[in-house]
C-alpha cells in the first residue's frame, strides 16, 4: 500500500474527536499550531513603562506552513487613520527595511523577503513603522519572538535544520511530518424550507425561556434553518443573562415529527463549565458555508477570545476550525487550533 494511504487509513483510526493545539505566550509573543502543524506566532501589545512610551501597538503575524517547499509569510497591519502608507518606513531598532507595496490593510513580505525579515527581526528589539519625519506610528516589541520561533521549529520538526526560523543548523532535515489529518464532508444545501415545529413544542421552549428579572434582550426572535433532508435547527437567543459583549444562544433541533431536542457537539465549548451542552455564544451562521460559529469574547473589543466553527455531520455538530488569542494586548488576528478538511459531497 502507498505510503499516502497508511497515513491516510492511520488518519481515520486514530481519530476520536477534535484535539485543539496548544498556545503559548513568551513574553510579547504568542504561538501555536494546528493539527496539521501549521504554525503562526503573532506580536502582542508591550506594557509602556512610561508616558511616553505610550505608542500604538504595531499588529504583526508570522504564518509558517509545515510544507518544506512553502515559505513563511510575515504580515503587518497598516495603522487605521493612515492617509499615506506608501510614506511609512519600517525600521528594526535603528535598521531600515525596505516595505513592500500596500495589499489592502496590510504590508506582506513573502518568499526569501520575508525569511529574511524574520532574521533581522529575530535580532532586534523592537519592530517600528514610522513616517517619513521620523516619528514613530507603531510599533512592535520583539521580546519572546525568538523563543516563539523556536517553538514552531520544534513542532515542525525543523529544529537545527537550515530552514530553522529560531536557531538555523547543519541537521540534516527529514521528510515532512505528515501531521493529523482529518477531512469531513460538508453538509449539502437542502432545498426544503425548515421543519414547522410542534406547537406545544415551541410553548415549551418559551416557557424555559422566561425571565426572572427584566428581559435584558428583547425582540430577538428564534432563527430556523434546514440542516439535512430531515432535521432543522433554531438559534434561540437568551433574553436574560447575557454579558455586556457575550450574547448567549441555545442551539436545538427540530427533526421531521417537529419535535424539538438540544442539539449536541462533538468539541465542549467550556461555555457553562458544566461539561458539553448546547449553548453558544455570539452565534452566526453562514449558509454559503454551511458553517456554525461561536465567538466568545473575552473584552467588547474583540482583540482576545476564542473562535469555534461547527458543520452539521446528521447527528450532531462536528468542530471544523478553531481560531484563539488567549492575550487582551491589541492583537486581533487569532492562531489556529484545529482544522479540517471540510469536503464538498
Amino acid at each position: 500500500m502507498p505510503v499516502s494511504l497508511l497515513l491516510a487509513a492511520a488518519s481515520i483510526t486514530l481519530y476520536t474527536g477534535p484535539r485543539p493545539e496548544e498556545v503559548v505566550v513568551y513574553k510579547d509573543w504568542t504561538t501555536g499550531c494546528d493539527n496539521v502543524r501549521n504554525c503562526s506566532a503573532i506580536a502582542l501589545q508591550a506594557k509602556p513603562k512610561t508616558a511616553a512610551d505610550n505608542i500604538d501597538h504595531l499588529e504583526v503575524l508570522i504564518d509558517r506552513p509545515l510544507p518544506s517547499h512553502l515559505h513563511p509569510m510575515v504580515k503587518m497591519k497598516i495603522p487605521s487613520g493612515t492617509e499615506n502608507p506608501s510614506g511609512l518606513m519600517l525600521f528594526i531598532d535603528d535598521r531600515a527595511i525596505d516595505l513592500p507595496s500596500p495589499s489592502g490593510q496590510h504590508f506582506i513580505f513573502t518568499g526569501p523577503d520575508a525569511l529574511a525579515l524574520i532574521r533581522k527581526l529575530r535580532a532586534g528589539t523592537w519592530a517600528h513603522l514610522r513616517q517619513v519625519e521620523d516619528r514613530d506610528f507603531a510599533r512592535a516589541s520583539l521580546a519572546g519572538l525568538t523563543a516563539s520561533l523556536l517553538r514552531m521549529d520544534e513542532q515542525q520538526g525543523r529544529s537545527g535544520t537550515a530552514k530553522a526560523l529560531g536557531k538555523p543548523g547543519t541537521r540534516v532535515p527529514y521528510d515532512d511530518l505528515p501531521g493529523y489529518h482529518v477531512s469531513l464532508a460538508r453538509p449539502a444545501r437542502p432545498d426544503r424550507p425548515p421543519s414547522e415545529i410542534q406547537a406545544k413544542a415551541m410553548a415549551d421552549l418559551r416557557a424555559k425561556d422566561q425571565c426572572a428579572v427584566d428581559v435584558e434582550r428583547p425582540g430577538a426572535p428564534p432563527k430556523l434553518i434546514r440542516l439535512d433532508s430531515d432535521k432543522s435547527m433554531i438559534i434561540m437567543p437568551w433574553q436574560c443573562g447575557n454579558g455586556a459583549y457575550n450574547l448567549y444562544s441555545n442551539i436545538m433541533i427540530v427533526n421531521g415529527f417537529g419535535e424539538v431536542s438540544a442539539a449536541t457537539f462533538d468539541y465542549d465549548n467550556g461555555i457553562t463549565g458544566d461539561g458539553p451542552s448546547n449553548v453558544l455564544v455570539n452565534v452566526s451562521w453562514d449558509d454559503e458555508k454551511r458553517v456554525l460559529e461561536g465567538f466568545a469574547r473575552h473584552r467588547g473589543i474583540g482583540d482576545c477570545g476564542r473562535v469555534d466553527r461547527y458543520i452539521w455531520g446528521s447527528e450532531k455538530f462536528l468542530l471544523s476550525e478553531q481560531l484563539l488569542m488567549p492575550e487582551c494586548r491589541m492583537a486581533f488576528d487569532r492562531i489556529r487550533t484545529w482544522k479540517v478538511d471540510v469536503v464538498d459531497r
